[in-house]
């Protein structure tokens, strides 16, 4: 497989925001681990990206801000009518923290075995009582099906969407 960075020309076949070199100057420069440098670790990277991807791409179609430019384009960027801190973006321009969220992603999910998943059922503890035994408490949230939570692609996606604000990419768990 071989990564095509949409770079704002509407490459065909493009299907990350981020190159695997790029990708790795983003995690040293936050200390975040990555595989190895060499073929099967850019490999690695590269399938760690297109998971990435598959979740960046997933919140824009459903919460971001203005259009597509083509419905023929493999992308959800470039798009048209997107402003960050109150700047329209460019129809050619892809936003800078695309590609830092993407990236991030990347390394959440080294860290987890290469998975973006929910590592828990949701609950919330409210309370827990230990005397003999455990009594544990959990807040009824009546979804037992809980949001993976990614606090710092959030961040990073945030100015992307509708309203400023992440919707349900893992801004909370469902209370």
């Amino acid at each position: 497989m071989s990564l095509i960075v949409e770079d704002g020309s509407l490459p065909t076949g493009a299907n990350s925001y981020i190159s695997v070199s790029d990708t790795r100057v983003f995690a040293a420069a936050r200390g975040l681990s990555l595989p190895a440098v060499g073929p099967s670790g850019d490999a690695a990277i590269e399938v760690l990206l297109i998971t990435a991807m598959d979740y960046v791409e997933a919140e824009i179609r459903e919460n971001g801000q203005g259009r597509k430019l083509s419905k023929a384009q493999g992308t959800q960027y470039p798009r048209t009518g997107v402003v960050i801190d109150s700047f329209a973006i460019d129809e050619d321009e892809i936003p800078t923290c695309l590609p830092q969220a993407q990236a991030r992603l990347a390394c959440y999910a080294y860290a987890n075995g290469g998975a973006l998943t929910v590592q828990s059922d949701g609950r919330v503890v409210i309370g827990e009582r230990i005397e003999g035994a455990v009594d544990l408490k959990y807040a009824d949230h009546g979804d037992n099906s809980p949001q993976p939570q990614f606090p710092e692609a959030d961040r990073l996606l945030a100015p992307l969407l509708a309203g400023g604000a992440s919707v349900g990419f893992g801004v909370s768990v469902r209370v």
